[in-house]
């Protein structure tokens, strides 16, 4: 069995490198043609050089003299559900424009790559347990169904064949809820209240999840997620994303 997995890798590598060679890529930032894969080098160190120093527990930019002591000043004193967040960069310009494009169907090859810079740039995604579970964000099964197709997933996808860990799909969405673009912190968090539920029969008991999203802003979204696997019985829940938004003030 191992032989066959490794001669059907083989296959996929040759297939990618004869697809590179007859058909090759023109990045998608700079649109500079004829790279051997979709990120040309400049915009791939770009893209893995995007995040300066952040907030451990939520991944918000921070100023070089900013005291992180309990949370930055967007987290501090607020109950997240999860423990820690990563973000590849601040969500604007390129990463934005990524995350954007990332939300359409046809652009659903752009997951595994940037899912694959996520992970290389970041060294504490590396450093998880063996026995992590990756889990997307759920979509509403309506919504699911209307769009056929989830980035999240994608995403979660391209991050769990990276770290050669589970992919895992114990959430379920419960109930629908509206577009939260001009929501605020508050009104999100009530909207959220209770989305998502565990599956039964999941052996979350102890496990570090890795719970991935395209976008993190207010953290309400990834927030209740996280206490439903907690409530599960997961022992830790590290939220992963391609942009980390600025938080909405309350209101």
């Amino acid at each position: 069995m191992f032989a066959t997995r490794q001669l059907q890798c083989w296959m996929a590598e040759g297939c990618r490198a004869l697809e590179a060679l007859v058909f090759p890529w023109v990045c998608p930032i700079c649109e500079q043609p004829g790279v051997d894969s979709p990120f040309c080098e400049s915009c791939r160190n770009d893209l893995v050089n995007a995040s300066g120093l952040v907030c451990e527990r939520c991944a918000m930019p921070l100023g070089p003299w900013s005291n992180q002591v309990g949370g930055c000043f967007e987290c501090r004193g607020r109950p997240l559900g999860f423990d820690a967040a990563i973000a590849l960069g601040p969500y604007e310009g390129t990463i934005r424009d990524l995350c954007l494009r990332l939300k359409r169907e046809s652009n659903a090859w752009l997951a595994p790559w940037l899912a694959k810079v996520l992970v290389d740039a970041r060294a504490e995604v590396r450093q998880v347990p063996a026995d992590s579970w990756v889990v997307p964000i759920p979509l509403h099964w309506r919504r699911q169904w209307q769009r056929g197709y989830n980035q999240a997933d994608a995403l979660a996808r391209g991050i769990s064949k990276r770290l050669s860990l589970r992919l895992a799909h114990p959430l379920r969405r419960v109930r629908s809820t509206p577009h939260l673009a001009s929501a605020g912190r508050s009104e999100r968090a009530k909207v959220m209240r209770e989305v998502f539920e565990v599956r039964r029969r999941q052996a979350l008991g102890g496990r570090t999840v890795l719970l991935v999203d395209d976008i993190l802003t207010t953290g309400a979204t990834c927030g209740a997620a996280a206490r439903a696997l907690k409530r599960a019985g997961a022992a830790r829940v590290v939220v992963l994303v391609i942009g980390r938004a600025e938080g909405i003030p309350l209101k």
